[in-house]
């Protein structure tokens, strides 16, 4: 099994085109494809738009995907345990509504737009339709999701703000600087403000700690499956 270490070696860096290109363009996909599931003539095709976004950003995921370290099972532990923790978290400061709070005090164009909210139950007619959106939703959220934003802030960005050519910059190297940037960044794309800061600062701990990216992108698919689970338990739509 390889190393961390061995791992900043793995992706060629002939293959495709830039690599920042490679970093980023999953990531903006996602969110220029997000944004167009907001449009009112698209809003009653949610379904279909959400998984054709799912499906273009997982194939520019995959396209680039030798340009990323590779997988390594280096303190997976940690991701797990960070994962766990985070949902926790999450869940118990979005109930307090402590966001809202701290949103009345930025600029509006800072704020991220809060969630679509979509009932699959009230919204789709046919029960096997709701579940098939969902097994979708599930996969976007506990797959493609962490595979892409994790590639995009804690693969690029978080080594970015280090260095230009940020591929020469070992995968956990620390800096007060792009620490602190990631955190703002993350957190102003997320509607959950406090909950996205406090989340996005622990897995910045768990790529230090392990120096593994996908110990980072196992932290951040298990908050998002067990996120998942307790939408569906409970109906908190908002969530998602």
């Amino acid at each position: 099994m390889s190393t961390p270490d061995e791992n900043r070696d793995l992706a060629p860096a002939a293959f495709g085109s830039s690599p920042v290109l490679a970093y980023v363009l999953p990531f903006v996909l996602f969110m220029v494809l997000g944004a167009a599931e907001g449009w009112e003539p698209l809003k009653p095709y949610y379904p279909f738009v959400y998984t054709a976004k799912i499906a273009i950003v997982l194939g520019s995921w995959c396209y680039f995907r030798r340009r990323y370290p590779a997988p390594s099972t280096a303190g997976l532990g940690w991701g797990v345990l960070a994962g766990i923790v985070g949902v926790v978290v999450w869940i118990a400061l979005w109930k307090l509504n402590l966001e809202r709070h701290i949103a009345d005090i930025l600029p509006s164009w800072l704020y991220s737009a809060e969630r679509i909210g979509y009932d699959p139950f009230t919204a789709i007619t046919s029960t096997g339709g709701a579940w098939a959106f969902i097994a979708v939703r599930l996969c976007g959220l506990a797959l493609v999701v962490p595979l892409m934003e994790e590639v995009f802030w804690r693969g690029f960005l978080i080594r970015y703000l280090v260095k230009d050519d940020f591929e020469s910059v070992p995968v956990g190297t620390f800096t007060p600087w792009s620490f602190s940037a990631v955190v703002v960044l993350f957190t102003l794309a997320h509607p959950e403000l406090l909950a996205a800061a406090i989340w996005c600062a622990g897995i910045n701990w768990v790529l230090y700690r392990t120096k593994n990216l996908w110990a980072c992108i196992t932290a951040h698919a298990v908050t998002n499956l067990l996120l998942g689970v307790y939408i569906l338990a409970t109906g908190s739509w908002a969530l998602w």
